[in-house]
C-alpha cells in the first residue's frame, strides 16, 4: 500500500506513517473495508472469490515468467554458466 501510494496509485492516506513508522491508517481502512465486505456477502461466495483471486494471481505470475523468458534477450549475463 505505501508503494503504490507514494507512485498517487492510491489516496495519499495510505502513505502516512505515524511516529513509530507504522502504516496505521492504511492498515485500518483496508481492515473496515474488509469487516464490512465479510458482514455483507456470504461465506460460500467469499471462498469462491477468495479462490479465484488466488487462481488469477497464479496465473499471472506464471503468464508473466513465459513472457519474459520469450521476450528476453538472446544474450543472458544474469544467468550462471554451464559447467
Amino acid at each position: 500500500q505505501y508503494a503504490m501510494a507514494q507512485d498517487g496509485l492510491l489516496p495519499a492516506i495510505f502513505a502516512k506513517v505515524d511516529a513509530s513508522g507504522n502504516l496505521w491508517h492504511g492498515t485500518f481502512i483496508a481492515g473496515v473495508v474488509m469487516i464490512v465486505v465479510a458482514s455483507c456477502v456470504p461465506f460460500t461466495y467469499l471462498n469462491d472469490l477468495i479462490s479465484a483471486g488466488v487462481l488469477m494471481a497464479f496465473s499471472m505470475t506464471a503468464a508473466s515468467v513465459v513472457l519474459l523468458r520469450l521476450k528476453s534477450p538472446p544474450k543472458r549475463p544474469f544467468l550462471l554458466q554451464k559447467s
